[in-house]
């Protein structure tokens, strides 16, 4: 069998002014997909392993992948998307084509057009009009009619931070075989439910996604229910089809299947509006001058390190601009404090290219005036001269090749990056030398904590600060959420509650 692959994931955060354009990604092109496109955090390469293993020849088209971040440049999705039509055409014109896999995000939005996956996804059906299309997505996609228009089968992720990307990508590929072997089509049923859920109160192994996802679990192992996903959306998108879906996709024909398909969907809903009000944060969470404080308390008073704050409303990795300066003016209003820490606080970080440049042309050990923050979100962000001693530079760092700088302004180490990129990377600080639990106190521009930091924090504490991916979702001026919906609404009822 010869199937198409492929693949789009952006998460596009519209309170965000930048435009994500071809710099921001990380761009494969045919065969290099089957090479160096092969991450275990792409849906992609589950795909590509599942079809290789059972002998399917793999059809390459385009894989493109950026932090997340603000909306895409129109003109760089046009010319990904004509690219990939085209190696459709030419898949075609080498012979016949029996099916394709999609590794998409589903909440990428482009500049003009809005939600890009159904747009993508109605132009690749028109050139395979009679064959069927499975889709892995995110698990905060946000599902169109247009998507579920023109794609047969659908699956998330079920983990919260994402570490089942690749298989998701798998389950996605199987659902596919399945149907082409049978010879049976794939039904896919939804119920939205009117919800926003803050990405940091929905952890999947905490409550209450930890019991939904293991419903929808049980629910794929009855018969002919090929996945069962619960999609929370992506509530720093101001956008009209914001809101949470359940989506489940069976193996049948006829009017069974999808009856089965929507009874079990229906059934996900309820159960997820239900635990409405479970959805809270499972970490101390305080503004950024009493996260600070209970982070100073903490390490001077109580003994504790490494502590963490998260600087959680300026996360790059949920879209923010990575140069709001709510947390770091609370530092700097502090500096009495920070200076009789027994080691540097060291913060990571902050997108500034300029920044960033002026250190590497001056080089470690050169001591500089450096202005950061506030480049792109002027609401939250204020230009900020600090001046600092170069301690390290790299050049090209990591996939989107962002050169980087470690600096110290009196007792605070900060990362400066040129690029757009995670601060929760887990290679990021040592390849500058620093390993986070040598520090006493951390500032780290995410939500939750990865792996790499949690394993080592004695304590974590979030700041619900201001920026772009500001957590507090009652507090960002929505206009085109279609209302009422929850939080946003608390009285509201849905499916007779």
């Amino acid at each position: 069998m010869r199937i198409i692959t492929g693949g789009m994931n952006h998460e596009s955060n519209t309170l965000n002014p930048i435009i994500t354009g071809e710099d921001d990604f990380v761009i494969f092109r045919g065969e290099r997909m089957l090479s160096e496109g092969m991450l275990p955090y792409y849906s992609s390469t589950g795909v590509i392993r599942t079809l290789r293993e059972t002998g399917c020849e793999v059809v390459p088209t385009v894989l493109a992948r950026a932090v997340p971040n603000g909306v895409v440049s129109a003109r760089l999705y046009a010319a990904l998307k004509a690219e990939l039509l085209e190696r459709v055409e030419a898949a075609l014109a080498a012979g016949p084509v029996d099916g394709a896999c999609f590794g998409l995000h589903g909440s990428m939005k482009v500049e003009g057009l809005g939600c890009a996956e159904g747009d993508l996804l109605a132009a690749v059906r028109k050139l395979l009009p009679g064959v069927p299309v499975t889709v892995a997505l995110d698990m905060h996609a946000t599902v169109t009619d247009e998507l579920l228009a023109h794609a047969d089968g659908l699956v998330g992720y079920k983990t919260a931070p994402h570490v089942d990307c690749a298989e998701t990508g798998a389950h996605a590929a199987r659902m596919l075989l399945t149907a082409l072997r049978t010879g049976k089509r794939l039904v896919t049923a939804r119920r939205s439910i009117p919800m926003l859920v803050a990405g940091e109160k929905s952890e999947s192994a905490a409550e209450p996604m930890r019991s939904l996802l293991e419903r929808c679990r049980e629910a794929e192992k009855a018969p002919g229910v090929m996945a069962a996903s619960l999609l929370l959306g992506f509530p720093w998108a101001d956008d009209e089809h914001g809101a949470v879906t359940a989506l489940v996709t069976t193996l049948g024909d006829g009017k069974a299947a999808k009856e089965a398909a929507q009874d079990i969907a229906d059934g996900l809903a309820e159960a997820f509006w239900a635990r409405r009000r479970d959805f809270v944060f499972r970490s101390e969470y305080y503004d950024s001058a009493e996260a600070m404080r209970v982070a100073y308390k903490a390490v001077l008073e109580e003994g504790q390190a490494p502590v963490f704050v998260s600087d959680s409303g300026d996360n790059p990795t949920a879209g923010s601009t990575g140069d709001s300066t709510d947390v770091l003016e609370r530092v700097l209003e502090t500096m009495g404090t920070v200076d009789s820490l027994p080691t540097p606080l060291l913060y990571s970080g902050f997108y500034d290219a300029a920044a960033t440049a002026a250190c590497l042309a001056a080089g470690a050990g050169a001591s500089i005036d450096v202005t950061v923050g506030g480049t792109w979100d002027r609401v939250n962000g204020k230009r900020i001269t600090l001046g600092v001693e170069i301690l390290r530079t790299i050049r090209g760092y990591g996939p989107y090749a962002s050169d980087v700088a470690l600096v110290r302004h009196r007792n605070v180490a900060l990362v400066l990056t040129s690029k757009h990129i995670g601060f929760g990377d887990e290679e990021l600080l040592p390849a500058l030398g620093v390993r986070a639990e040598d520090h006493c106190l951390v500032v780290v521009k995410l939500g939750y904590l990865e792996a790499c930091f949690r394993d080592v924090a004695a304590r974590a504490i979030m700041a619900t600060s201001k920026g772009c991916s500001n957590e507090v979702l009652e507090s960002i001026p929505y206009r085109k959420i279609r209302r009422p919906i929850y939080p946003l609404d608390p009285s509201m009822s849905f499916m007779g509650a």
